[in-house]
């Protein structure tokens, strides 16, 4: 992992670069903000860039400390995370931890331990780190990751440098994902739209062909609801109901694709729109639904989203948004 593959994090980037140009290298760090934003790449970045012999504002990716982070086997770069099975990171992971880090780092500049997700280390670890904290030896770096300082104790939070991950604008993720990593235009505006300011998972999802699964299942339900009715709907609820960690997603997917034929309604601007991939279907159905019907789905989205946070029975939730979409069906396309 390079810094140039984490994606518009350029304020914390340019922390650690700054670090490593003056050699003023801090014993512990904190990076901090909501999940996707970049923290662990981050981290695994500066770790690598750390160890690289042909260190030039990145990492060289080419060296053989560089070669041995990128498959996680750099014998100065450790992993502490929960161990399979558990929910939170030990007292006895922490004590090894500070028996290793007594006698320096094996064969490279530092020994780094990135410590993710810090928010699970279990009260009695985190007094246990403090003490490293407190004391630390020479040449060791602690990168602990979390969404909120609030997690950690305030004397271990106090010990570190605190480094912050925002969400990144949409605009501005999709420019990145054209730029850096060449993503095609339509494929770029979807990927940062549905991202929701995550510029990291943005960056996974760019290389992930299968990225916008979801994207199409979620469109190609909604297509086969509007031209079924109730029958489909009812088998729609069924199926992404079944997925319930992530039909809060699912369901922001059908808010972007109605926000898209509302647009395409009242501005008619390509440039607006998110699904632009799948802009011809938007067109057909933006032809046929009248706005307040769009409107109307909109708000059952919503309704159906509230629902779920108040812990409804999920494919209740969806059987009831659906049924407001019967309300107000989609008229039949008149004959060629």
């Amino acid at each position: 992992m390079r810094f140039a593959d984490v994606l518009d994090q350029y304020h914390a980037i340019g922390l650690l670069r700054s670090a490593l140009r003056t050699g003023r290298v801090h014993h512990a760090y904190l990076f901090t903000g909501p999940s996707g934003t970049g923290r662990r790449e981050t981290a695994w970045a500066f770790a690598q860039a750390l160890q690289c012999q042909r260190y030039a504002e990145d990492a060289c990716g080419n060296c053989l400390p560089c070669q041995k982070s990128e498959r996680r086997v750099h014998p100065d770069i450790r992993w502490i995370e929960p161990p399979e099975g558990r929910q939170g990171i030990g007292i006895d992971q922490i004590r090894e931890m500070r028996q290793e880090a007594a006698y320096g780092p094996y064969e490279g500049k530092y020994r780094v331990y990135i410590v993710a997700p810090a928010e699970r280390l279990l009260p009695e670890a985190q007094n246990a780190l403090l003490k490293l904290l407190e004391e630390p030896p020479p040449r060791i770096v602690i990168l602990l990751v979390a969404e909120s300082p609030n997690a950690l104790l305030p004397t271990v939070v106090s010990r570190t440098q605190l480094v912050r991950f925002n969400l990144v604008p949409a605009a501005d993720i999709e420019r990145a994902l054209r730029v850096q990593f060449e993503v095609p235009p339509a494929r770029a505006r979807v990927l940062a739209a549905l991202c929701a300011g995550r510029a990291a998972l943005a960056a996974r999802w760019a290389r992930d062909p299968d990225a916008l699964a979801d994207r199409d299942r979620v469109v190609d339900w909604l297509g086969r609801v509007e031209q079924e009715g109730l029958l489909a709907a009812l088998e729609a609820a069924e199926s992404l109901a079944q997925d319930r960690e992530r039909l809060g997603e699912l369901l922001d997917i059908a808010l972007l694709w109605y926000r898209d034929v509302l647009v395409e309604q009242h501005a008619g601007d390509e440039r607006l729109l998110v699904n632009l991939d799948r802009r011809e279907e938007i067109r057909r159905l933006a032809a046929r639904l009248p706005p307040e019907a769009v409107r109307r789905r909109l708000e059952a989205i919503e309704r159906a989203k509230a629902d779920l946070r108040r812990n409804v029975q999920p494919r209740l939730a969806l059987e009831a948004m659906f049924l407001q979409f019967q309300l107000h069906p989609t008229p039949t396309a008149p004959p060629v």
